[in-house]
């Protein structure tokens, strides 16, 4: 018998750097100044702020952001195929939101409930207001001698990167530490 080792349950997490954002930075400049941010409730202990206070808005479709749109469909195909799932003639809900992180801001683990899959597009960021991490879905390794397999992955933000995980996948952003604002977009997809 051949030995090997094989890491069984992986979660499949997308990352992609997006080429037009200067296409997709006039897009949200044209809408950003309209929308209304609300401060997240104070039981989250932050506060964040969001263009959503139900998480059933959808801020792409209610300000005809077509550029993103498209390319948040011809990514979710291309992660849909890699996963090996079909990828023609599905039909989905999009839910969308805008946040907005300053000095101080942060936002607490959480998931998104029972969407299909969740995503994030940066739009505004230095790089250092806090990144995106990732907590096991695998609780049980963090009591054990795998516990060092089992940190928080972090992923830095930069303008133009894109990321498509699974709703029920634990998550939060770090702390922003620096004077900018960072600007995103969170998104929920709930296939039919």
């Amino acid at each position: 018998m051949k030995n090997s080792i094989q890491g069984l349950f992986a979660v499949p997490v997308y990352f992609a750097m997006i080429e037009n954002v200067e296409e997709i930075a006039d897009e949200f400049r044209t809408v950003i100044d309209k929308l209304r941010f609300f401060d997240t409730p104070q039981a989250w202990g932050n506060p964040q702020k969001l263009t959503t206070q139900n998480f059933e808005d959808n801020v792409i479709d209610e300000n005809n952001m077509e550029i993103i749109k498209k390319i948040i469909d011809e990514n979710l195909k291309i992660f849909l195929k890699g996963l090996e799932l079909k990828t023609q003639n599905f039909d989905y809900r999009l839910t969308s939101w805008i946040t907005s992180n300053d000095k101080g801001e942060y936002s607490p683990v959480h998931n998104h409930l029972n969407a299909d899959i969740s995503g994030v597009y940066y739009y505004q960021t230095n790089g250092e207001d806090g990144n995106i991490f990732f907590v096991t879905p695998t609780l049980a390794m963090t009591n054990s001698v795998f516990s060092k397999l089992a940190d928080n992955f972090h992923v830095k933000p930069e303008v133009g990167k894109l990321l498509l995980f699974p709703g029920w996948l634990q998550h939060g952003v770090a702390t922003n530490t620096s004077n900018n604002n960072r600007k995103s977009l969170a998104f929920n997809i709930y296939f039919q």
